[in-house]
Order: C-alpha cells, then structure tokens, then sequence
C-alpha cells in the first residue's frame, strides 16, 4: 500500500508519467489480464466519492483512507468511482484516479469516464490505474468506447452489475 507521505509526495511532485506508471503496475498486480469492462446500464454497484478541487491533499487521502478501511472492516466495496468538480482540470482528475488505485489496493476495481473531460483522457486514464469505464448515459457509442479500449492494447469486455465480463460479438 502506498503510505500517506508517498501519496503527498506522489500529488506534489507533478510527475504526471511516473504517478500513472505506478497506478498502471498496481493495476496489473490486481488485473493481469489486460481487460477493461465497461457497462452500458446505469450502475450503482460502485462507491462514488466526489473530490473538491479546493480540497486539500491531506483531506483527499482522509478519505481515501476511510474507504480503506471501511473495505478492509467489511469488504464490501467492489468498485470506486472517484470524481471531481466540473472545475477539476484533466490533469487533477487523472491524478486522483492514480491515487485512488495506489491507495486503495484493497478495491478490485477502479472507475474512470469520459463524461466529463472526453474521450482521450478516459483512455488515458486506463493506464492510470483505471480498469473499468463508466459509459451508461453518455454520448458515445459502444463501438466507439471499444475502439477507444482497443486503441489503448486492452481487450473491452461488457460487464454486468455484479462485475462479470462477457465479451460482445
């Protein structure tokens, strides 16, 4: 697990390719196969938790700490979903999944979308820790979506609510 002064560190050193680097790997240790589902439905399988882009980095890892722990009390959190303020840059967002996945290790799956900041940086996201997309409700098609998981060397597997992929002709 990443530790609270690695995560300070990791968010302060604006070293954008290595913080992907390491949620990317974090990623693979829990995923080795190289899928990302996605859903067409709207999902509330997931713990969603929207960050402030006024909020402090300590007050973002006390959160993501409290989910932690709630996972490892109850083990109940299959799928995190972090957001943020529509005024949130691409950069911060992409930071904020990074985290998410490093810090939350105990989390099987980690959610990035498209929804707010458009298609090229979801797909960046997928190497940022993201193994899951959010889609249902949006604007692209699923061919696109596909195409945007194939273009990034992953396999777009559907997925139903419980997390179960199967694959679409």
């Amino acid at each position: 697990m990443l530790t609270r002064p690695q995560a300070i560190e990791l968010w302060h050193a604006n070293d954008l390719i290595s913080l992907g680097m390491q949620a990317d790997e974090a990623r693979k240790r829990l995923h080795p196969e190289p899928v990302v589902s996605y859903t067409l439905h709207e999902d509330i399988n997931g713990v969603e938790y929207t960050f402030a882009r006024t909020q402090s980095i300590d007050a973002r890892l006390d959160a993501l700490e409290d989910l932690r722990h709630k996972q490892l009390r109850t083990g109940e959190i299959s799928l995190f979903r972090p957001l943020v303020e529509n005024t949130a840059t691409a950069v911060e967002y992409l930071k904020m999944l990074a985290l998410s996945r490093l810090y939350l290790d105990n989390v099987p799956h980690v959610q990035g979308s498209y929804k707010s900041f458009g298609l090229k940086v979801a797909q960046i996201s997928l190497r940022f820790g993201v193994n899951d997309l959010d889609v249902a409700g949006g604007t692209a098609s699923e061919e696109e979506i596909r195409r945007l998981i194939r273009d990034a060397g992953y396999v777009p597997k559907q997925r139903d609510a419980l997390l179960r992929t199967y694959s679409v002709a």
